[in-house]
């Protein structure tokens, strides 16, 4: 019984500490492992920790069985494919290693038996470009009844459109904006910085009003940290232990352990620097109003009841509340008293 009791409140500690989908309050960063572990489950647990320590909110990897995702025809594709396919045993132990790690767990399900499986082990599912036209697995990922991410790659709005047609079968608007978000992604490997698009965040945070990311294949942070200062509420980057681990093409374009918490640190203080959607005076400004604010001071020594011209005023620093940078409430007007030279000009003194 005292171990049942220990079992519980270890699973309680788990969900109490796991970070929080929640692209609203912070960029959600996602290490995307992949196949990066190349099916060996000892790689793949390192790659989960690494994570981690990175500075991930989450990691993802591809959940498939390769005879129903992959022509066994396609020789090439599916002997490196057999090899990477990792267990659905192997994803129970991952889950249990993110969750220990404070993050959340995620897989992409490539095949239909996948999907059934992700239903009890992820915390999100998310639905790769191949697929973002597939309506059978997107219909089965919706069956989950978990919070779906879906990457746009090979998409155009007219396609992105049709997708979103068919989720609001199944969700209303408001369901829609809590349930989905979309991924800008360039379909390329490593993609060329001159097909990044960033811009297509903003088009797509305007169009769709919903949580807007980016998934990345490009070499470096730079895609990221742009996609972020651009709008972007989810980060999806490529992760591995080792950009020459092997010859398996997904290494070369991920990031290392100290590329990716590089561009955690930097996104954080993006974010820091983003602010507010809004325009108003930030409280470490309130002191330099007064210094560096100007007003109408006295150019010349003015006599009492001599009117005031522009030859007689000059505008300098400090600020004084009972005076005003608007010359012309002062031109022309008489002083009620002697203003000896650079001494304000109060309103209150003029008539």
């Amino acid at each position: 019984m005292v171990q049942n009791l220990l079992g519980k409140f270890e699973i309680i500690y788990f969900f109490m500490n796991i970070r929080n989908f929640n692209p609203k309050k912070k960029v959600f960063i996602i290490a995307e492992i992949g196949n990066n572990h190349e099916g060996n489950i000892s790689i793949a647990k390192k790659l989960v920790v690494s994570a981690a320590k990175a500075g991930a909110d989450a990691v993802k990897f591809q959940t498939f069985i390769t005879e129903d995702f992959v022509n066994e025809n396609n020789t090439k594709r599916f002997k490196q494919l057999k090899k990477f396919q990792l267990s659905f045993y192997d994803f129970k132990i991952l889950k249990k290693l993110a969750h220990k790690h404070n993050l959340l767990f995620i897989s992409t399900p490539l095949d239909i038996k996948s999907v059934n499986f992700l239903s009890n082990e992820v915390d999100l599912i998310k639905i790769a470009s191949g697929d973002n036209n597939f309506q059978y697995l997107i219909e089965k990922a919706i069956a989950t009844n978990k919070k779906i991410i879906i990457s746009t790659g090979m998409s155009n709005s007219s396609d992105i459109d049709n997708l979103l047609l068919f989720f609001k079968k199944h969700f209303t608007t408001r369901e829609l904006k809590k349930k989905i978000s979309l991924l800008h992604c360039v379909t390329s490997y490593p993609v060329d910085p001159k097909y990044a698009n960033l811009n297509s965040i903003v088009y797509l945070k305007k169009k769709y009003n919903l949580n807007i990311g980016y998934s990345d294949h490009t070499i470096g942070p730079e895609a990221c940290l742009a996609a972020v200062a651009v709008g972007a509420t989810i980060i999806e980057k490529h992760f591995t232990l080792n950009k020459k681990f092997s010859n398996f093409r997904d290494h070369s374009l991920s990031a290392d352990f100290l590329e990716f918490r590089y561009m955690v640190d930097s996104i954080r203080k993006i974010e820091n620097l983003l602010g507010n959607v809004n325009k108003k005076i930030q409280s470490v400004e309130k002191k330099y109003v007064k210094l560096v604010r100007r007003s109408i001071y006295a150019s010349k020594r003015i006599a009492k009841n001599d009117r005031i011209y522009l030859k007689d005023i000059k505008f300098l620093r400090p600020q004084n509340k009972q005076s005003t940078l608007d010359y012309k409430k002062i031109i022309g007007k008489k002083s009620k008293k002697t203003i000896q030279k650079n001494q304000i000009i109060k309103l209150n003194s003029l008539y």
